[in-house]
């Protein structure tokens, strides 16, 4: 067992600090033993620096390690300190750098100085050290990386896997895979849901999918883990990738603690692969077709639908042309549509930039929408168009054609700019000739462009706010509905029980009195008459006006004029009579006060009652989604969390926990899981809005496409997570446009009008989107009269109209409250105004945005059938695109009914769209 001076020793790291002028830099790892093989985080923590402009990273190189950089994060402090009345405020900034680092053998290595600089600002940190020890290998894992047997082509996109052998439990463990971090390839998780394990790749994560099995090797039995990802191969050349390995603890026995029980013990061993080389070729020049672009892979298609085919001279034709195929699509992008294998210039006018294409990954299809323009009457038809491919397996081109489609085109009036001029109205004969034809109206536009849209990212400082009212919604109702209440049953209580409380307090004076009278030992003549005039006070206070002539009262009366006992004191018979007299009058009077006091408490509960009631409707009525895997396919945890992972396929628990996996891959014991810091959220949060910028500047349109897709998953995992911050969904919304994606564009900006329903940069863009729908597509109806005398409804969100309605009713039951007895009356009449601003509030609260049953199309080309089940016939002519907007009806299993902006029903498979609010 090492000493903690061993473990100083083995981490070797020297955690100095250097300052000069305020400003201080310090090292630290994030691991107490240091492994060769085996990678840990290497920070650099800057302090005393301003928190703008943002320092730029210093360069680390360490002789013989791989050092990968993976960022900064500012974390701002501020301080405010009051001394003798005076207040001082300060901030506090600390710029933490991130390095990966992997050395390949055991010993010592060198940090160099490391120096950070911001205008006059400089701080250095001196050298340090770091020594790395050796793992300890073991033949109870093995770990291999599944490749291509075969060399594979630039451009084409292979499965590959990690293998990992099992014989015993296995907790902490950590790959390292080269492959993932080479800049030559692009790593994505391969398709299939269940449990995702997170995998290095460069200075990002990628969640790949883990199977499991039983195999047997060499007469041992082991539990298969296999962890399948899809690679792209993005420059030619030899890929030589040193072994995949895999550091993990075993068990390793077991020990009893300082209670006596037995613990399992474990000791972190390694295994590794062997090597291994991938060979990416160049694609062939030679027999080329023309009009290839970037088509690689296998099985590919192409199909064509045309919008409508009777048409006039000079009337567009929306085409939806949709490619699939086994290959990259992201990055796809279509042949020229004009030319010989396409559409003759000469029938057909084609926009000239290329068009956008949205994909749908379930189906592994890519669409284009394309306007085209009839320019002849000798169009018969839209030819077939080809999609040259090289199929990588083959080591040949192929062409896909789609099927032509059949045309009638009608003679349209074309006036010019002479008949304009001309302006008579009539031949040069001077006849009349006829009034040309309207122009028909034109079917919306492809959003092959996106002039018009406002792509402009939110204030960083707005980005992840929430609208007032959109936090804590719950607790603060059940305060403003219940503590209204509670306070004014405890004033109609104390009101109540008002004048049993005098009432008390004067039988209080008189039992006093009483008791002092008889206690005295003064003679019966002046004691009696005190008697009696105490039991008389005695009877009024209990509220006995005639109470009647006991015979005790008599007996004093004859006692204080007796001779023979006026001189003495009273006796102890006349007393306990005064006494049971006394108390008989108290039981008398506690009886005829019982159903007053009964009142009182029914008062009580049903106030109590109502409380809680109003409350309880509260809490049912609060708005505010719950993020939830649906069918975006959004990941249930942020890019760079570890899964872990149970027996069911299902994340165990949020990232940063260690999981202890058992053999067969499921979860042995759960060891203490952390919760990001908060500096995390913001980091992802920079570094997704940097990849949108980059998209903004970049002038390449596959490469556009390409960086406002990473923008997007970015930006939809910490949406997903903060479905009350309209500024980030409309972030979100943005980045699925620029990248293609309109259904997910539809979605995060109705999410963030659900959200914020004034949101006018959301508002924007999706009435500029709905715009560019095809125009046989139902489209959600223009506001009329009705709508815009009631949009004032549209005013607030669903929580915040539950704030407006729970200060409302809280305002009524304080003025309604029996504060005093002068102007109580008063308060009760106005009290019906913030009474009347309840019910108005609540009523918009439950039926104002009516987002509930919303929902939104997101895979392309989907169609509405006629029952729950794929072999019904359709209802609607056309196949719905992404972005339809509809209305969720009934849910039933896998199937989905739904209603179109027209009043169309029909049903959708439920994994094709997704509702606006998660939790409805």
């Amino acid at each position: 067992m090492r000493t903690p001076a061993t473990l100083a020793v083995a981490a070797g790291l020297l955690l100095l600090t250097a300052a000069a002028s305020g400003q201080s830099l310090s090292l630290k790892v994030d691991s107490e033993e240091l492994y060769a093989n085996l990678p840990f985080i290497l920070s650099l923590s800057a302090s005393g620096f301003d928190e703008t402009p943002q320092p730029e990273p210093p360069e680390l190189a360490i002789a013989n390690a791989q050092v990968t950089y993976l960022g900064v994060s500012p974390n701002v402090a501020q301080n405010i300190q009051i001394v003798n009345g005076r207040r001082s405020e300060w901030r506090e900034v600390t710029f933490v750098y991130r390095w990966r680092v992997q050395v390949a053998a055991p010993g010592r290595y060198e940090i160099p100085p490391l120096t950070v600089t911001q205008a006059a600002k400089s701080a250095t940190h001196p050298n340090a050290a770091f020594s790395t020890q050796a793992m300890e290998m073991t033949s109870d894992m093995i770990v291999r990386m599944i490749l291509p047997e075969r060399p594979v082509y630039v451009g084409e996109t292979f499965d590959a896997a990690v293998e990992w052998l099992l014989t015993r439990n296995v907790e902490r463990h950590e790959f390292v895979v080269p492959l993932f971090a080479d800049h030559a390839v692009r790593v994505a998780p391969a398709p299939g849901g269940g449990q995702t394990v997170a995998f290095a790749a460069g200075a990002a994560n990628v969640e790949l999918p883990m199977s499991r099995g039983t195999v047997h090797e060499a007469g041992e039995q082991y539990t298969r883990l296999r962890f399948a990802a899809r690679v792209t191969a993005l420059a030619p050349g030899t890929i030589d990738l040193p072994p995949v390995r895999v550091a993990a603890r075993l068990e390793a026995g077991s020990v009893r603690d300082a209670f006596g029980f037995r613990r399992t013990r474990t000791a972190l061993f390694q295994a590794e692969g062997r090597r291994r080389r991938l060979t990416v070729r160049p694609l062939p020049e030679a027999d080329r077709p023309p009009g290839f672009v970037n088509a690689v892979g296998r099985g590919f298609s192409i199909a064509v639908r045309a919008s409508r085919s009777v048409v006039q001279v000079g009337d567009p034709i929306e085409l939806a042309i949709t490619v699939r195929g086994d290959g990259a699509l992201e990055g796809l992008s279509l042949p020229p549509l004009a030319g010989a294998h396409a559409l003759p210039p000469a029938l057909f006018s084609v926009p000239s930039a290329p068009p956008f294409g949205t994909l749908d990954a379930a189906n592994n299809a890519k669409t284009f929408d394309v306007t085209v323009r009839v320019l002849s009457a000798e169009a018969r038809e839209v030819p077939a168009i080809a999609l040259p491919y090289f199929d990588p397996v083959a080591g040949a081109y192929a062409i896909a054609t789609s099927q032509p489609i059949a045309l009638s085109v009608e003679t349209g009036a074309v006036i010019g700019a002479a008949d304009v001029a001309a302006g008579a109205g009539r031949d040069q004969g001077g006849a009349a000739r006829p009034a040309p034809r309207p122009p028909r109206p034109a079917a919306a536009a492809s959003v092959g462009t996106l002039l018009g849209a406002d792509m402009s990212l939110s204030d960083r400082r707005l980005t992840l706010t929430a609208p007032w009212g959109a936090q804590g919604t719950a607790g603060w109702l059940f305060a403003l509905y219940a503590a209204p209440l509670g306070l004014a049953g405890a004033v109609a209580v104390w009101r109540a029980t008002e004048a049993r409380r005098g009432r008390r307090r004067r039988v209080a004076r008189a039992l006093g009195e009483l008791r002092r009278a008889l206690d005295a030992t003064e003679p019966a003549k002046h004691a009696a008459p005190r008697v009696v005039r105490a039991l008389n006070a005695l009877a009024a206070a209990l509220g006995l006006a005639a109470p009647p002539r006991a015979a005790v009262m008599d007996r004093l009366e004859t006692t204080a004029f007796d001779p023979g006992t006026a001189d003495a004191p009273l006796d102890a018979e006349t007393i306990a009579q005064v006494h049971a007299l006394a108390a008989a009058w108290r039981r008398q009077s506690a009886d005829a006060a019982a159903p007053a006091v009964g009142a009182v408490a029914g008062l009580a509960l049903a106030a109590g009652a109502v409380a809680t009631f109003a409350a309880t409707g509260a809490l049912a009525r609060e708005a505010g989604a719950v993020a939830t895997l649906d069918a975006t396919g959004v990941p249930a945890q942020e890019a760079g969390a570890v899964a872990a992972l149970d027996a069911s396929g299902s994340p165990a628990q949020e990232a940063g926990a260690v999981v202890t996996l058992d053999a067969s891959g499921a979860p042995a014991r759960k060891a203490g899981a952390e919760a990001p810091p908060d500096s995390a959220t913001a980091t992802a949060l920079d570094a997704a809005r940097d990849v949108y910028r980059q998209a903004l500047e970049e002038t390449d349109r596959v490469r556009r496409t390409r960086l406002f897709a990473e923008a997007e998953e970015r930006l939809r995992g910490m949406a997903m997570a903060r479905l009350d911050a309209p500024e980030l969904l409309t972030d979100w919304g943005n980045a699925a446009l620029g990248a293609g994606d309109r259904g997910r564009a539809t979605l995060a900006w109705r999410r963030a009008l659900a959200a914020h329903p004034g949101h006018d940069r959301a508002a924007r863009n999706l009435d500029w989107l709905r715009e560019r729908a095809p125009s046989w597509l139902p489209r959600p109806a223009a506001a009329g009269a009705l709508d815009s005398f009631l949009a004032w409804r549209d005013q607030f969100s669903a929580q915040q109209w539950h704030w407006v309605g729970a200060g409302g009713f809280a305002l009524a039951v304080l003025m309604a409250t029996p504060w005093s007895r002068r102007r109580t009356a008063k308060l009760r009449r106005l009290a019906v105004l913030p009474l009347a601003a309840w019910g108005v509030a609540l009523a918009a609260a439950t039926l104002g945005d009516g987002q509930g049953d919303a929902a939104v199309v997101l895979a392309d080309g989907t169609t509405l059938r006629s029952a729950d089940s794929a072999g019904a016939p359709p209802t609607f002519a056309h196949a719905l695109p992404a972005a339809t907007e509809v209305t969720v009806l009934e849910e039933r299993d896998a199937w989905v009914r739904i209603a179109l902006a027209d009043g169309t029903r029909g049903w959708l498979p439920a994994r094709a769209l997704a509702r606006v609010r998660p939790s409805a």
